[in-house]
């Protein structure tokens, strides 16, 4: 009898304790995230510094390479935003550089929208070089070519235009300048 006694004695010495424990337990669990989800979602899912991509055509041959300081991948946004970007992009017809201080390439897509500051310049084999400057220069793969919008210049041998677009395509020397198109241009005597 006293066995039994003291066996009813533990356990109920032994369900206090746990009822103690558990009520600890459920009083200290956080009522709140230590960050919150909505600070997550629009932070990036991952980052990476010091950036320096390659691309090589089936010769082996150099064709394109692409810098940057940092980029910032956004899944909600299927974006990359890159800072301090720098495109060279090679053919047969000559070559194109652009940098700008900004960039966003979207998930699935080679185009690149360079912004701030944006500076493309264009070297053919067979005439002279053009810089293009605006406020973004938006490089299209599809049809090989880089738009510059918002103070849109070109600066050539011949002198200088503005417009508030200006498209050139990569493997030609064709420049299509739409809206409020002005120039100022220099004669050799």
């Amino acid at each position: 009898m006293f066995a039994l006694k003291a066996l009813k004695t533990v356990l109920i010495g032994l369900a206090a304790v746990t009822l103690f424990i558990m009520a600890f337990w459920y009083a200290s669990k956080p009522t709140q995230n230590l960050v919150q989800t909505d600070v997550l979602s629009s932070s990036p899912d991952y980052f990476i510094t010091k950036i320096s991509v390659k691309a090589f055509n089936d010769k082996g041959l150099l064709i394109e390479q692409l810098s940057a300081d940092q980029a910032f991948h956004y899944i909600d946004k299927s974006e990359t935003l890159l800072e301090s970007p720098n495109v060279e992009r090679r053919s047969d017809s000559g070559s194109w550089n652009a940098k700008a201080d900004k960039g966003v390439i979207h998930d699935g897509s080679n185009d690149i929208l360079l912004t701030e500051n944006a500076k493309a310049t264009k070297k053919y084999l067979q005439s002279k070089d053009i810089t293009l400057t605006a406020d973004s220069v938006h490089y299209l793969d599809k049809n090989q070519s880089l738009t510059s919008s918002g103070n849109a210049t070109l600066f050539s041998t011949q002198g200088e235009t503005s417009a508030s677009k200006i498209t050139t395509y990569i493997n030609t020397e064709e420049v299509i300048m739409a809206g409020s198109v002005r120039g100022k241009y220099e004669t050799v005597d």
